[in-house]
């Protein structure tokens, strides 16, 4: 199965008056997954699947990627990607898609959660990675017995041409 990680884009200042879950993407954050977008249509990579967080900037950040490719699925809105996400919990999902047969997921969610899945599917420790707002990080996993993983590729939005 392929995972591709992407972060949520740019979104309003977390020291607003704003509850956590209901911070919006700002301009740069919606040019941000139009970029991402443009190198994914350039490149050919459409997701089977995409699993968003529930949170307003994951969910804007799915809705602006599924709009600007054509053909992408409509994201599916997942607590198991949402506010409090554990590492365990969103392994043993991303198994159970795998048993389904979908060889291609998307998920669109948050730090320090997806830098701890990461880790663990690569078997090595989360404080290796750092993923950046707007990033792409392409994973190769096999379910079969414990979850290994190759990393293929892993592009931050401010190097996507």
């Amino acid at each position: 199965m392929f995972i591709t990680f992407l972060r949520h884009a740019t979104a309003e200042d977390r020291r607003l008056a704003i509850p956590d879950a209901e911070r919006a993407l700002v301009d740069k954050g919606e040019k941000q997954v139009k970029r991402v977008a443009a190198f994914c249509r350039d490149n050919g990579l459409l997701p089977e699947a995409i699993y968003c967080s529930p949170l307003l900037r994951a969910l804007q950040t799915a809705k602006i990627l599924q709009t600007q490719l054509i053909a992408c699925p409509e994201p599916k809105i997942v607590e198991w990607l949402g506010m409090y996400a554990n590492q365990a919990e969103i392994i043993v999902e991303l198994a159970q898609l795998a048993e389904q047969d979908i060889e291609d997921v998307w998920l669109v969610g948050h730090e320090p959660d997806f830098s701890a899945v990461i880790g663990a599917l690569l078997q090595t420790g989360h404080d290796h990675f750092v993923i950046k707002k707007a990033s792409l990080t392409r994973l190769e996993v096999d379910f079969i017995g414990e979850p290994s993983a190759k990393l293929l590729w892993s592009l931050p939005c401010s190097l996507m041409p």
